[in-house]
C-alpha cells in the first residue's frame, strides 16, 4: 500500500510530498511531489496497477495526454478513405468488435508493447493469424492518419510481434469436373446454368449476382459477359455496386457451349433484367439465396458419399482457375481474366498448381550444367 509523507522545513511548513511505497519486487520506492493533489494522483496510480511502477508512469503520461483516444483517430482516419460502403462497413465492425484493450487510449501514447498485448488478447479470443494481420493493418493505417494529423511521431506498429499464419492446409478447395458435375445433379434446374457459369467463367458470386442481360455480349465475334459492376453488403443490404477493384472492370470470354445455353436462357428477357435470378419467376438475384442453395447440393452429395470435398460457392472461382491451369493458360492471362490487380496475386494463390513450370525449370538448369564452358560462353 503506498502511503504519502510530508515534508516540512525548519519552520514547519509543509514543502513537498514524498509517495513512498513498494515495487512488485518488493523494493522500497520514493517519488517527490509539490503539491498534494499530485501526490494523491500518483499513489492512485500506484494502487490502480498493483504498485507497477513503470505502470504507474505510463498512466501518468495517458491521463495527462491531450491526445483524442484510438477509437477517434479511426473515425477520422475512416473519413478520409475513399473506399466502397462494403470497406468502410468491415473497419467498423474491426473497431467495434476487436480494439476495446486499446481504443480509449490517448493515440500519442500507445507503443509497440501494447500492440504485443493487443495481439494476445485476439489470440485469445481464438482469431486466426489472418484476421489479426488484417485487423492489424487497419490499425497501421490509422497510425499513419495519427502521424499526418500531427498526433504522435511514430508508428508503433511495426508487425514483427504478429503471429505466423498456421494453417496447416491450403484453405481454397479445387472441384475436378467430375466433381462438379457431381453436385451439380443436387442443385434445382432453374440455378443449374448460374453454377455452369461461375465455374466457366471464374467471376466472383457477386459479379454474377450483378449481371444484367445486356451484359452478355452474345453476338460479338468472341461471346464474352461485360463486368462493370458487382453486389455487395451496405448496412446489412445487398446493393449493386462498382467491382471490386478496378482491374476488376474486365470483359470475360465464354465457351460456346455455355454461351448457346445462354442465347436461349435470355429469350424474352429485357436488357435491364438479372441475367440470372436464385428463385424461378423472380426479378432480381437474392444474394444468400446462391449460397444456400449451393452449400445444399454440396451436403447431399457429401451425404451420399459421392463427393469427400467441401468447396464454398467462392471455390467455383478457385476450380475454375485450376482447370484453366490444367489447360494450359499462363499467369499472366489468368490475373486479366479473374480481375486481379498483380499477376502476384495470381502466383500467390494458385503457383502451386504450375508444377511444369518447376520442371521446365529444372530441365533449363540442368541443360546449362551439363553443357561444355565453350557452349556456355556462346
Amino acid at each position: 500500500m503506498a502511503h504519502i509523507q510530508e515534508r516540512k522545513n525548519k519552520q514547519g511548513r509543509i514543502t513537498s510530498y514524498r509517495v513512498m511505497w513498494r515495487d512488485k519486487k518488493g523494493i522500497q520506492r520514493t517519488q517527490s511531489l509539490e503539491d498534494l493533489e499530485s501526490a494523491q494522483k500518483w499513489k492512485t496510480l500506484l494502487e490502480q496497477v498493483d504498485h507497477d511502477t513503470k505502470a504507474a508512469e505510463q498512466a501518468l503520461v495517458r491521463s495527462n495526454s491531450e491526445k483524442p483516444p484510438l477509437y477517434t483517430v479511426c473515425d477520422e482516419h475512416i473519413q478520409r478513405l475513399i473506399v466502397r460502403p462494403y470497406t468502410t462497413q468491415k473497419y467498423r465492425g474491426y473497431i467495434k468488435n476487436h480494439l476495446s484493450p486499446i481504443g480509449n487510449l490517448p493515440v500519442d501514447t500507445i507503443t509497440d508493447t501494447d500492440m504485443i498485448q493487443w495481439v494476445k488478447y485476439m489470440q485469445s479470443k481464438k482469431l486466426s493469424a489472418k484476421t489479426i494481420l488484417n485487423v492489424h493493418g487497419f490499425i497501421y493505417s490509422t497510425m499513419e492518419t495519427a502521424i499526418r494529423l500531427k498526433y504522435r511521431e511514430d508508428n508503433p506498429c511495426d508487425g514483427k510481434y504478429l503471429p505466423d499464419d498456421d494453417a496447416t492446409e491450403d484453405t481454397s478447395t479445387f472441384l475436378t469436373m467430375q466433381e462438379f458435375t457431381t453436385i451439380l445433379e443436387y442443385v434445382p434446374g432453374h440455378n443449374k446454368l448460374a453454377f455452369q457459369f461461375l465455374i466457366s467463367t471464374g467471376l466472383r458470386l457477386g459479379e454474377m449476382t450483378a449481371l444484367t442481360v445486356e451484359d452478355a455480349l452474345l453476338d460479338a465475334n468472341v461471346p464474352s459477359v461485360r463486368v462493370v459492376k458487382s453486389y455487395q453488403e451496405e448496412h446489412g443490404q445487398w446493393v449493386v455496386g462498382p467491382p471490386k477493384t478496378p482491374e476488376s472492370r474486365r470483359t470475360v470470354s465464354l465457351p460456346p457451349s455455355l454461351t448457346a445455353q445462354l442465347e436461349q436462357h435470355v429469350k424474352g428477357k429485357h436488357p435491364d433484367d438479372s441475367l440470372f435470378t436464385s428463385r424461378d419467376g423472380s426479378t432480381s438475384a437474392a444474394h444468400r439465396t446462391w449460397q444456400r442453395t449451393w452449400n445444399a447440393a454440396v451436403k447431399t452429395a457429401r451425404d451420399k458419399g459421392e463427393v469427400r470435398k467441401s468447396p464454398r460457392i467462392h471455390d467455383l472461382r478457385h476450380s475454375h482457375a485450376s482447370l484453366m491451369i490444367e489447360a494450359g493458360m499462363n499467369l499472366f492471362d489468368l490475373a486479366k481474366r479473374l480481375g486481379h490487380k498483380s499477376v502476384t496475386t495470381t502466383t500467390t494463390v494458385y503457383g502451386h498448381l504450375m508444377p511444369g513450370a518447376h520442371f521446365k525449370a529444372a530441365n533449363l538448369m540442368e541443360n546449362i550444367l551439363s553443357s561444355k564452358p565453350s557452349q556456355q560462353l556462346a
